[in-house]
């Protein structure tokens, strides 16, 4: 009974931890350019929130069972509290700065940070046989949150824009991380019992498929992190001069289509194979992703975009399933999701300074083109290494 409760609790501090992040992910690029800021420090801030779920999974590879995993989860919920009261009370750059290094703020509905890397890895001693179904709601849930989240940032709008209004929205992310404090201290499950020892080695074979799975993330991600949900939002904002109302509508519906379609992808597995959902519907949302600056009008933009997230994460619960079946114990599944995710914020490092930069110079179509280019190429190369070993 306690793995199940465990199991529930995981589910609440997802809902909590997405809401929290959709409403920051799409308010923060806004808010640092009504502050004044120009987009290569939009750009560069968006920059942090991704460093920041780099340096935090590389303490969870390095250092997870030597702290113990969940000691581990509770310290970063706190800094989640610190980061959302200073992203509040203060405009100073480098505070700001701190504030979103050590935030652990998802850039995307889809995260890459060490609170996914962790409850993704325990999920199948957790739940056994239905970690497809159980990861499916995950993700559904998820997306379900980030999209009441971005739809939160429309509250600005109807006080004039007010930057106080958007400072005083920062408590929400301070208020997840308390909340998620209080869930991974009831948490008991989350550290599996290695026998008495936390120094446990991976096998030969799980070593070469982080290694393979790592290179093919990081394509992957270098190209995704050039359309991540902040940088979309700016890129709509600048674009088209999408008000923040306008964002917040616009990411709610996408967030909510995204959610639908990660209810089809487990049927859809079940019907053509794990490997095939996660590439065929991924490679086809990656030509939407191509045509969306190619449109001269909003509505033409944000159609392609729609019918780009109905079909783009797919390929994540997919990818976790895949991921379940192919390493065979928490240690090797929390290592591999905490390396391979740390590899994918990494590559998408360099997307933020690139598209600031495109878009100081007016090359709006860029960013699109080349994420689309990588992402085409990364799924070309993991079905051609992986469908031999389809489950």
């Amino acid at each position: 009974m306690r793995l199940i409760r465990d199991a529930y609790l995981i589910l609440s501090a997802k809902g909590v931890r997405t809401l929290a992040s959709g409403m920051v992910s799409v308010l923060t690029p806004i808010y640092l350019a009504k502050l004044g800021y120009p987009p290569l420090y939009v750009g560069m801030g968006v920059f942090l929130m991704i460093m920041g779920n780099v340096v935090s999974n590389m303490l969870l590879t390095w250092y997870g069972n030597v702290i113990g995993k969940r000691r581990l989860l509770i310290m970063l919920s706190v800094l989640m509290v610190i980061s959302g009261f200073i992203l509040m009370i203060t405009d100073s750059i480098p505070l700001l700065a701190l504030a979103l290094l050590v935030g652990n703020i998802s850039t995307t509905g889809t995260e890459t940070g060490p609170f996914q890397s962790v409850e993704v890895g325990v999920a199948p001693r957790l739940i056994g046989d239905k970690v497809s179904e159980f990861l499916g709601l995950y993700n559904l849930i998820g997306y379900s949150a980030s999209s009441l989240g971005a739809l939160m940032t429309s509250l600005p709008s109807y006080f004039n824009g007010s930057i106080q209004v958007m400072r005083l929205m920062f408590i929400t992310y301070a208020a997840a991380g308390l909340i998620m404090l209080i869930i991974y201290l009831r948490l008991k499950a989350i550290d599996a019992d290695y026998g008495g020892t936390r120094k446990v080695k991976l096998s030969k074979g799980a070593v070469d498929d982080i290694r393979r799975l790592t290179i093919l993330f990081s394509v992957d991600a270098f190209g995704g992190g050039l359309v991540s949900q902040s940088l979309l939002s700016y890129w709509f904002y600048l674009r088209y001069g999408v008000s923040l109302r306008g964002l917040g509508v616009v990411f709610m519906v996408v967030n909510v289509i995204t959610a639908l379609s990660l209810v089809l992808a487990p049927l859809l597995a079940r019907r053509i194979g794990t490997l095939n959902t996660m590439v065929f519907t991924h490679l086809t949302s990656n030509i939407f992703l191509i045509l969306i600056p190619i449109s001269s009008t909003f509505i033409g933009s944000l159609a392609f975009l729609l019918l780009r997230q109905s079909l783009s994460q797919m390929d994540v619960p997919t990818r976790q399933t895949l991921m379940a079946h192919i390493f065979n114990n928490d240690h090797e599944r929390i290592t591999a999701n905490a390396i391979t995710n740390t590899a994918r914020s990494i590559s998408s490092l360099p997307g933020s300074p690139i598209v600031g930069l495109a878009l100081s110079m007016g090359l709006f179509q860029l960013p699109f083109i080349l994420s689309g280019v990588m992402k085409i190429m990364y799924d070309a190369s993991i079905f051609i290494l992986y469908k031999d070993r389809e489950h």
